[in-house]
């Protein structure tokens, strides 16, 4: 399994985990902490990204991220500005559409961007510059039969992707979460889950019924794979959360990629975090091996 990265995702001056944690990452799996994972630059997408984040967002914010001006709205996203900012928002989305076009020629693919779902059409939010998922949804679209599955596993609500997909058909935003950051109203097919921040138990059951709402038709499904849930959920049933999505992906056999969302060294350390967004890489690689041996609040 190719997992997507390159420098350019860490190229923001501002010290914090979202900025750096996906170097420590591809460091891990570099160093064969997940075998069969390999890293792969996304950097032949770039002029893609571009294009596709002028379509996703506002002119006037996208030129403010390349500029640093006005600075209230370069800065929306909780980042003192610097040209990294810009270099960043363009790799990790890169690698979010590399990703992409692995997944449906391979079947499956990752990139270790994170800092994506509550980027609004105009704003930055929530350590969030731009709104890779729904970038990469929507270059998706043409490229798949079936519908576009974003599910959503971070901590907080994707309001953000909500706004940006709003009138795009073809895409199914489904959302489990344990805080109401960011909360909206889903419409359509989509649903959004909270659950409570410490009930493990209900956790899993609300993940199993998520799952089944993924359409059987299903061309891709992109997983935003948040750690953030702990310390709240425990370890070991993010552990299994993964493990339940890697099999009921491996069982409908749809194209599937994943990206890290949010993880936080709130009371854990670095390697700590480390070992949280393994959960999530090993469990896809699992996933890839096992292909290569084979010959609430939704709306109604």
């Amino acid at each position: 399994m190719r997992i997507f990265y390159d420098e350019g995702y860490v190229a923001a001056a501002h010290q914090y985990e979202t900025t750096r944690k996906s170097a420590q990452i591809a460091a891990a799996i570099l160093g064969g902490r997940v075998p069969g994972v390999t890293i792969a630059e996304p950097s032949a997408f770039l002029g893609v990204a571009e294009r596709w984040i002028s379509v996703v967002h506002d002119a006037a914010y996208v030129k403010a991220l390349r500029t640093g001006e006005p600075e209230w709205l370069a800065e929306g996203n909780g980042f003192d500005w610097d040209p990294g900012i810009w270099t960043t928002a363009r790799h990790s989305t890169a690698g979010v559409l590399a990703s992409v076009e692995e997944a449906i020629a391979q079947g499956l693919s990752g990139s270790l961007s994170s800092g994506l779902h509550h980027a609004k059409p105009g704003a930055g939010q929530g350590y969030c510059t731009v709104n890779g998922l729904v970038v990469a949804a929507r270059h998706a679209i043409d490229l798949v039969d079936g519908p576009v599955v974003i599910l959503d596993v971070d901590a907080h609500c994707g309001g953000g992707t909500a706004q940006c997909l709003d009138g795009v058909p073809g895409v199914v935003h489904l959302d489990l979460s344990t805080s109401s950051f960011d909360e909206y109203e889903p419409m359509g097919d989509d649903c959004l889950v909270v659950v409570g921040r410490t009930d493990d138990d209900a956790y899993l059951e609300q993940l199993d019924l998520m799952l089944g709402r993924i359409p059987r038709e299903a061309g891709l499904v992109l997983v935003n794979a948040g750690m953030d849930p702990h310390p709240g959920i425990s370890v070991g049933t993010l552990a299994e959360r993964e493990r339940r999505i890697a099999a009921f992906l491996s069982e409908q056999e749809v194209p599937t990629t994943f990206v890290l969302a949010g993880g936080y060294l709130h009371g854990i350390t670095e390697a700590q975090l480390v070992d949280l967004h393994l959960l999530t890489v090993s469990a896809f690689a699992e996933l890839g091996a096992s292909r290569e041996g084979m010959t609430s609040s939704c709306a109604a």
